[in-house]
């Protein structure tokens, strides 16, 4: 009986892992998406990954209240059954997915801050740029001499 219960635990959590593994799959893709987006200057299309992001943020919190209660029912047989070699492999690859993801995230994050120096920098150059326009401009009009001539 016991075992039985192990066992449908066991492909309960797998279905539910793989399920998270493909999420985390399409999340990477997404991510390196925003990346190319970042990269080539499409910010006309930043907006909608990002919103596309956020919603994936609320899914990963249902991803993580989806096993803590598949844990919380109990939890006994949930370790056991996630002792089992195919749970712990799908498992790796999710965590292995997820820094895959992290370390994405930073580069794009690194990137995105670059760019933004970069733009703010350029502000500032053309800020510069129109104050010295502008007190040229303002400058008094005087006789320019030209060989003793007015």
């Amino acid at each position: 009986m016991e075992y039985n219960a192990i066992s449908n635990l066991e492909q309960e959590l797998l279905r539910v892992l793989k399920e998270e593994y493909s999420f985390y799959q399409s999340l990477y893709i997404l991510i390196d998406k925003q990346r190319d987006l970042l990269k080539f200057d499409k910010e006309e299309k930043l907006l909608d990954i990002y919103t596309e992001i956020e919603k994936y943020n609320k899914r990963i919190v249902e991803s993580e209240n989806k096993i803590a209660a598949l844990r919380r029912d109990n939890a006994k047989l949930f370790n056991l059954a996630a002792s089992a070699p195919e749970v712990k492999k799908v498992a790796q690859c999710i965590t292995t997915l997820i820094r895959k993801n992290i370390e994405l995230i930073r580069a794009n994050e690194e990137y995105a801050t670059s760019r933004y120096e970069r733009l703010k920098e350029e502000l500032r150059n053309l800020q510069q740029s129109s104050k010295i326009v502008k007190y040229i401009k303002d400058a008094e009009v005087t006789p320019q001499f030209v060989d003793k001539k007015n």
